[in-house]
């Protein structure tokens, strides 16, 4: 996805190049979001099974709905784009992502602090790195989303440079938050953090 985005940018390639590496892009990118959507839940029992953590029922039953609800935004988003349905479910994605975002990370702090749920300082951590990847999640979509005027205008008027400049920026911007998530992840495993 991160090459294909950047391939898209190239003026030096043909508009055709250009829309198939974008359109491959976002065909891939439903992976790492499904497998964000499930990292939760999995995580969860993975703990459970290590014995970090003693989940009730209802606590596991809790993070695996709201896995599946998110998997089907991810979905709905994917197969009925175009739609106006596809927006108002775009707009769901994001708003749980911010609710993820802030529930996550208060969960991992109040763990650290030893008033949360993970027993350990290192699984809070490590939650509260998940909750950060949120923020990064969201900002790559910030960022792009005039990645798709801009797209538009290119298909429509040719190359030009104001266009040029639109579609480098919001790749270069998306970018820059994906280096952040990744970051986040070999944080995560490479200095003790992970489990």
């Amino acid at each position: 996805v991160f090459l294909l985005a950047l391939a898209s940018k190239r003026s030096d390639l043909s508009f055709g190049e250009r829309a198939l590496a974008l359109k491959m892009a976002m065909v891939i990118d439903v992976l790492p979001r499904l497998s964000f959507a499930l990292m939760f839940p999995v995580g969860l029992e993975l703990s459970a099974a290590k014995g970090y953590v003693e989940p009730s029922g209802g606590v596991r039953a809790v993070a695996w709905l709201v896995s599946a609800v998110w998997v089907g935004l991810v979905l709905g988003m994917t197969r009925l784009e175009g739609k106006p349905i596809a927006h108002t479910l775009a707009k769901g994605n994001a708003l749980l992502h911010w609710v993820l975002l802030f529930v996550t990370v208060g969960i991992g702090v109040s763990s650290v602090l030893g008033h949360g749920p993970f027993p350990d300082g290192w699984l809070g951590w490590k939650i509260v790195l998940f909750g950060l990847i949120f923020f990064c999640g969201i900002m790559i979509d910030v960022e792009f989303r005039p990645m798709i005027p801009a797209f538009t205008r290119l298909a429509q008027e040719g190359s030009k440079p104001d266009i040029e400049r639109d579609i480098t920026r919001a790749v270069n911007g998306a970018v820059r938050w994906v280096l952040s998530l990744y970051a986040l992840v070999a944080f995560d495993r490479d200095n003790g953090v992970a489990a």
